[in-house]
């Protein structure tokens, strides 16, 4: 369960970098800006995400504090969704983001990093 909780993370991380990028076109003007911003939006969000919250990044915060701070993350790109006219799907995909960061907490992070470290072992 803890693998597939993870894997959920990741899918949703990926669909949260796709939504940022079709609301940023939605809602960002016309001509060139509007390209820019479905462009940049995205790529800010992964440097920052790389930087600050990936697993590995060596920002100086707990597992737990990079979880919560990815969580904001995807729940703000949830809202811009609704901005951006799809309510529904924003809904659904911010439900998504709750959920799997509830059964993240529920799990704990050195469940989480020992079951990867587990599952590491294994392919080598």
């Amino acid at each position: 369960m803890v693998i597939a909780n993870l894997a959920l993370r990741f899918i949703v991380e990926l669909v949260g970098v796709g939504a940022l990028g079709y609301s940023a076109f939605q809602v960002g003007g016309s001509g060139p800006a509007r390209i820019v911003l479905a462009i940049g939006a995205p790529l800010a969000l992964i440097v920052f995400w790389a930087i600050v919250v990936a697993p590995t990044a060596d920002s100086g915060l707990s597992q737990a504090q990079k979880d919560v701070i990815g969580t904001a993350l995807l729940v703000a790109t949830a809202v811009a969704v609704a901005v951006a006219g799809q309510p529904v799907a924003a809904v659904v995909f911010g439900a998504v983001v709750v959920l799997n960061w509830l059964v993240l907490v529920a799990i704990g992070p050195d469940a989480a990093a020992a079951s990867i470290e587990a599952a590491t072992r294994r392919t080598n």
